[in-house]
């Protein structure tokens, strides 16, 4: 009687412990759909890589709006160990750099190569051109000119420049004189003015670029702490205020999504019980229980 009792739960068991192995292993396997003749075998593929693309593009979503989102990221970017992190670097690269003997533009090549390089100063150049010039025109220096030679007048200042003949300038002269030189200013300054800022631009490059690390990192250990102030003030001010472009640009969920397309099932399912060996074995142990607690209950009926 007693070993009657006791096959109903280890039936049960082994039962109970075989079916949730095989429903484990179901998640994966098989890879490919099984095929008799035109017909699919139902539950083939396994559920993983059946509904890979599917479940890529959710855990891609959840990654990029719970996990790695603009709040999240900002709140760890925004900690305090990072801006120490940051002042780290800083020290780091100016006392490194002071020993070196390369120029600014020799790091930039090495940086991101020639090619790049080259791209990265014209444009810079031609950006610092454009805002000079356009602030240059906006200030409207045939105007200004004409100011000053009105309140020269006033002030009797052409006197001590023209002498005796200052006796023959008056108003009218003046204002006459205003009239003909604003609009050759101003047309100056809006035909030759960018060529000649562009110009002055390129030398100033020029010179910043051919200068040594070292001289430079010499130069710039003066203002440290200044640079310091300014690298976080700008980092805090890219993180808080244009993370969400930032990330629109990086997309975390395609990213996400892209590289789990990219891995083979296999390395998913290698992937996955790495991480979950232990809960995965429970669950194979928890069907044993109940397989055994069943069996229990069917032979006391």
């Amino acid at each position: 009687m007693g070993f009657e009792f006791l096959v109903g739960p280890i039936v049960g068991a082994v039962i109970g412990g075989i079916t949730n192995s095989l429903a484990i292993k179901m998640l994966f396997r098989p890879i490919n759909p099984v095929k008799i003749g035109n017909y699919t075998l139902p539950f083939t593929p396994g559920v993983i890589p059946k509904e890979k693309a599917r479940i890529a593009h959710k855990i891609g979503q959840v990654v990029s709006t719970e996990l790695l989102n603009e709040e999240v990221l900002a709140s760890w970017l925004l900690k305090e160990e990072v801006y120490k992190q940051i002042e780290q670097g800083i020290d780091h690269y100016l006392k490194e750099y002071v020993q070196d003997k390369k120029t600014l533009q020799d790091l930039l090549i090495e940086t991101v190569g020639k090619e790049r390089s080259t791209y990265y100063i014209c444009e810079v150049e031609e950006q610092i051109t454009e805002k000079l010039y356009n602030k240059v025109v906006s200030m409207e220096l045939g105007k200004l000119v004409i100011e000053k030679i009105h309140i020269a007048y006033q002030e009797g200042k052409f006197g001590n420049i023209l002498g005796p003949m200052s006796f023959f300038i008056n108003d009218n002269l003046v204002e006459s004189i205003a009239a003909k030189i604003e609009p050759i200013i101003s047309k100056f300054i809006e035909d030759e003015g960018e060529s000649i800022i562009r110009q002055k631009v390129e030398e100033e490059s020029e010179q910043l670029l051919s200068t040594n690390l070292d001289t430079l990192a010499e130069k710039l250990k003066n203002y440290e702490e200044l640079i310091k102030k300014n690298v976080l003030k700008v980092y805090e001010k890219m993180v808080t205020k244009h993370m969400n472009q930032i990330l629109n640009a990086i997309d975390i969920a395609r990213i996400v999504e892209e590289r789990i397309l990219s891995l083979d099932s296999l390395e998913i399912e290698k992937i996955i019980i790495s991480i979950m060996r232990k809960e995965l074995n429970a669950i194979v142990w928890f069907g044993v229980l109940l397989g055994a607690i069943m069996g229990c209950v069917t032979s006391i009926i």
